[in-house]
């Protein structure tokens, strides 16, 4: 991962509980409120002043692209709606040099994500009831992957600022 100023972490630092809320209101409602969007625009319009304009506009190319890309996954039915309005708002909290390592990161989550949901909805009947995701078989709660990968940056980037 590059090193990078704290600047430009600030507005990961700010959505880290974000990260942790997207994971379960998908795990256990099957949706990403629009709430968690409008307070992850806010963070990111707040932090901007933080950032050189390089920064800013790379990152509003990026989440550009990317609302772009989760629009047609989402015409064609591939992505949710929450996970098409809340993955552009991460890629505007990300770092650019960091998008690589996030996206990775991203990947990873969606693989292990699919693993766990496989092995928690064949083993766990007794959670079906409580948590909408269990009892679904064909859906995929992307907020899983979006919350634990931002939350693995986000410890990544504490530990890598901290000195020895």
């Amino acid at each position: 991962m590059p090193e990078l100023d704290w600047q430009n972490w600030i507005a990961l630092w700010l959505f880290a509980p974000l990260f942790a809320a997207t994971a379960w209101t998908d795990f256990t409602q099957l949706r990403i409120p629009n709430t968690y969007c409008i307070i992850g625009l806010v963070i990111f319009v707040a932090t901007a002043p933080f950032l050189e304009w390089h920064e800013l506009f790379m990152r509003l190319m990026i989440g550009g692209a990317c609302f772009l890309l989760c629009f047609g996954l989402f015409a064609v039915r591939w992505l949710g709606g929450g996970d098409a309005k809340m993955l552009p708002v991460v890629f505007l909290i990300v770092p650019s040099p960091a998008v690589p390592d996030y996206l990775l990161l991203l990947a990873a989550g969606m693989g292990l994500g699919l693993v766990g949901m496989a092995l928690v909805r064949r083993y766990a009947k007794t959670l079906s009831p409580r948590f909408k995701s269990t009892a679904q078989s064909r859906e995929f709660p992307m907020g899983i992957a979006i919350g634990s990968s931002g939350l693995v940056l986000t410890l990544h980037s504490v530990l890598q600022l901290t000195p020895n």
